[in-house]
């Protein structure tokens, strides 16, 4: 069982388990159930750009490298394509930098889902549930990891609460960024130990 919340900070652990047994005994029906280990954990929701080098050898990937796609958490096929990426640049001889997880229009459409949800401009529990009720299950899948054309970015973005939408839109574009992008570290090709002879 998981419970999953988008907050602009986490909550603390009582009222997690507070929230989960709500929705196993007045949503599911449970009644009471037994724990047999507990997880808890962070996912950062953001539309931050995570620097993927941090000095001479050390790169990153992961959500660590920006690979959780901020709007939906998606990460695994991500860390895939940056774990294969650096496998390519390392047969090559070049260095291995991890690829940007997602494209930037992907990152822009994370940008407006945030700031929607942030200003409570459309109930995220049934924000979702419409998006997953009204689009075709490989469709959806390849939106939640960025992977669609924009041509299934419009279809789908047509399914959902549009006013609300474009209002969001509009507004992010002309909103003051608090964190820039990060500047890779120069390092010669020369002193990169997969280029060394």
């Amino acid at each position: 069982m998981e419970y999953t919340e988008f907050s602009p900070a986490p909550l603390t652990r009582d009222a997690y388990e507070r929230r989960l047994r709500h929705y196993t005994r007045e949503v599911l029906g449970l009644g009471s159930a037994r724990v047999h280990g507990c997880e808890q954990g962070v996912i950062p929701m953001t539309d931050a750009v995570f620097p993927r080098r941090v000095g001479r050898s050390v790169f990153r990937i992961g959500t660590a490298g920006g690979a959780t796609r901020p709007a939906t958490g998606y990460t695994f096929a991500a860390v895939q394509r940056q774990s294969r990426a650096i496998a390519a640049a390392y047969r090559r001889g070049a260095v291995p930098v991890p690829p940007a997880p997602y494209s930037a229009r992907a990152r822009a459409m994370d940008a407006v889902l945030l700031r929607l949800l942030l200003r409570e401009r459309v109930d995220g529990a049934r924000f979702f549930t419409g998006l997953f009720e009204n689009t075709p299950t490989a469709r959806l899948l390849r939106f939640l990891d960025g992977g669609t054309r924009l041509w299934e970015d419009i279809a789908i973005g047509l399914r959902t609460p549009v006013p609300p939408m474009l209002r969001t839109a509009c507004e992010v574009p002309l909103l003051p960024r608090r964190d820039r992008p990060a500047r890779p570290v120069p390092v010669p090709a020369a002193e990169h130990p997969a280029v060394r002879s």
